[in-house]
C-alpha cells in the first residue's frame, strides 16, 4: 500500500513547522528546571516551593539530571535557523531519542514517587504521568516529527 504524500506547512526558512505539542512536551520534560527557576525568583519561599514540587531533595536532583538531554535539545532548537551554528544539527537530528531518553526515566521516576492510594486521595498527581505517557506515544507515532528532526536550514553565506 502506497503512503500518501504528506505536505506539512513550512516556516519562513522553508522547514517543516514544529507542532505546538512539541513545545508542550519540552515544557513538561523541563518542569524540574522550570520549578527551580521559579523557586529562585522567590527567594523568601525557595525551600517551601521546591518542597511542594519535589518533597525529596534526591528526587529533585535526579529529575534535573533527567531533564538535561531535553535542555540540550532546546539549545539545538535555538540554533535551528539559517544563522545558527550547523554543529548543533548533530544534536538535533537525534532529537526524538534525546526526548525519549528524558521521557521514559522521567515517567518511571514520577510513577515510582506517587503516594499510595493516589487516585483516591490526590488524583491531580496523576496528571504528569498521564501526560508523559500520552506525549511519549505521540512522539513514537508522529509522522511529522521525523521530518522535523531530519531538517536543518542551509547557512546564510555572506553577500558582498
Amino acid at each position: 500500500m502506497r503512503q500518501p504524500d504528506l505536505h506539512w506547512p513550512l516556516d519562513n526558512d522553508g522547514l517543516v513547522v514544529i507542532p505546538l505539542r512539541f513545545y508542550l512536551l519540552l515544557l513538561l520534560l523541563l518542569r524540574p528546571l522550570l520549578s527551580w527557576v521559579l523557586a529562585l525568583t522567590i527567594p523568601e519561599q525557595k525551600g517551601e516551593m521546591l518542597a511542594f514540587f519535589y518533597p525529596d531533595q534526591q528526587q529533585f536532583l535526579l529529575a534535573c539530571l533527567l531533564a538535561l538531554p531535553t535542555f540540550l535539545l532546546c539549545v539545538a532548537l535555538t540554533q535551528r535557523r539559517p544563522k545558527g551554528h550547523p554543529a548543533w544539527f548533530r544534536v538535533w537530528r537525534y532529537g526524538k531519542w534525546w526526548l525519549l531518553a528524558s521521557l521514559v526515566p522521567d515517567l518511571l521516576l514520577t510513577v515510582q514517587a506517587l503516594p499510595p492510594y493516589v487516585a483516591v486521595e490526590q488524583p491531580w498527581l496523576l496528571l504528569a504521568p498521564s501526560l508523559l505517557l500520552i506525549f511519549g506515544l505521540w512522539l513514537l507515532r508522529s509522522r511529522r516529527m521525523p521530518q522535523v528532526f531530519a531538517e536543518w536550514p542551509d547557512p546564510i553565506i555572506g553577500k558582498k
